[in-house]
């Protein structure tokens, strides 16, 4: 699998995980899909550049969470 086809099937795994979660700790993602940190990440900016997640910030804490028609 070509690095592209592996972004775009962690990003729907990550849409998955925000599904069953309302919100998840961006810090934690990787570690819930058990995927390196590089592919969890692009898959978060792909999601984010296309509109599908948003990110909440709490404190020191960041949080993703799906925007509404995702959800």
């Amino acid at each position: 699998m070509d690095m592209a086809a592996s972004v775009k099937e962690c990003a729907e795994r990550v849409v998955n995980v925000l599904r069953k979660n309302e919100r998840v700790n961006v810090l934690s993602v990787a570690e819930i899909l058990g995927e390196r940190n590089a592919i969890v990440y692009q898959s978060i900016g792909w999601l984010a550049h296309e509109g599908r997640i948003r990110y909440v910030q709490e404190g020191n804490q960041v949080y993703l969470s799906l925007t509404g028609e995702q959800a």
